[in-house]
């Protein structure tokens, strides 16, 4: 009998290392999610036969970390809560496909969810706000997998630019946003400045400089 092994291509740079591999089914996805737990430091994305497989590194850990202490500033700052869940395993089963993304949030969904352990996609809403760390073009497209699950608004941070998107009325594409969805007003655009910051200043300097920047702009809003 002969065996087919799925197409594997490897892609590394200096934020993280990729694995694409095709011919991959849902079901060896889902044994992979059960078997590899929640606290394995890969993250992985599924769609259409193709598994990425992502190992960050520190240079892709430091600016994820810092926009997750920059959203908390942005709740804070507009005195509303906050649900943070990491690179919570998305997934939409009847579509087949999933993901991990760099980071994700409840904000205006946050007292839906508040307390539940276990998210069902079919029954609960999906995050409000989900962030991407993204230096490589070899990466799988995760917009199609971003619309099965109806996400709201992403964040991409690629090359020191953040890049907003949201959904479209029709929940079928993601478009270029000038302002944040969840934080309308407010210097979203300006976060990749204050992440070359914490490399010069510090992190928690970096943080209290956007801390103020959100300040000084919510002075400003007629």
């Amino acid at each position: 009998m002969t065996t087919t092994l799925p197409a594997l291509e490897i892609s590394s740079t200096t934020t993280e290392t990729r694995t694409i591999l095709t011919g991959i089914n849902w079901d060896a996805y889902e044994r992979l999610l059960t078997e590899t737990g929640a606290e394995r430091h890969q993250r992985f994305a599924y769609d259409n036969e193709q598994l990425e497989i992502r190992v960050p590194l520190a240079s892709h850990e430091e600016p994820t970390r810092l926009l997750d202490d920059f959203v908390a500033v942005l709740v804070d700052a507009l005195g509303i809560e906050l649900r943070k869940l990491g690179s919570l395993t998305l997934k939409n089963t009847q579509q087949q496909k999933g993901l991990e993304p760099d980071c994700c949030f409840y904000i205006q969904n946050e007292a839906v969810v508040r307390g539940i352990d276990t998210l069902d996609f079919a029954v609960h809403p999906p995050p409000d706000l989900v962030v991407e760390v993204d230096n490589t073009s070899q990466s799988l497209d995760k917009f199609p997998i971003y619309v099965a699950l109806k996400v709201p608004e992403i964040w991409r941070l690629r090359n020191n630019e953040l890049a907003i998107y949201g959904l479209d009325a029709q929940s079928q594409a993601y478009k270029v946003q000038v302002e944040s969805i969840a934080f309308p007003g407010l210097p979203i655009t300006e976060i990749p400045q204050f992440i070359l910051k914490a490399k010069q200043n510090g992190q928690r300097s970096a943080i209290r400089a956007f801390r103020q920047s959100v300040q000084n702009a919510q002075k400003n809003r007629p």
